[in-house]
């Protein structure tokens, strides 16, 4: 329970650390930033695997902000896609995902396959 508890601190350590960093940023990438982490814990089912991304976000928009990038050309035009391709890449389960999974698997019980 402990260890649960402190995992939880962490990760709350860590979102108020990503939340300092992205007002930081230039106002199109904090909006991009907004939107996109409220997207993701919105829509995974594991906040944790989600909030370890939030960082590597950040070391991107930082890097592209300084390099003088539009957001879009980083993050491309459908915000969503980019954020679900992360999402797939650390192998989130998302709420659609884990819906889709469980009608599957009650339609092949009732047919009995």
């Amino acid at each position: 329970m402990l260890t649960k508890y402190k995992d939880l601190r962490d990760q709350k350590r860590a979102y108020k650390e990503c939340v300092k960093r992205s007002k930081a940023l230039p106002n199109d990438y904090r909006e991009v930033y907004n939107i996109a982490s409220q997207y993701m814990l919105n829509f995974s089912t594991s906040d944790s695997s989600v909030i370890n991304l939030f960082p590597e976000i950040l070391d991107m928009f930082e890097l592209g902000a300084a390099e003088g990038r539009d957001v879009l050309e980083i993050v491309g035009n459908d915000v969503m896609a980019f954020c679900d391709g992360l999402l797939e890449g650390v192998a989130a389960q998302t709420w659609t995902g884990k819906m889709r999974a469980k009608m599957n698997e009650s339609i092949h019980k009732k047919l009995g396959r």
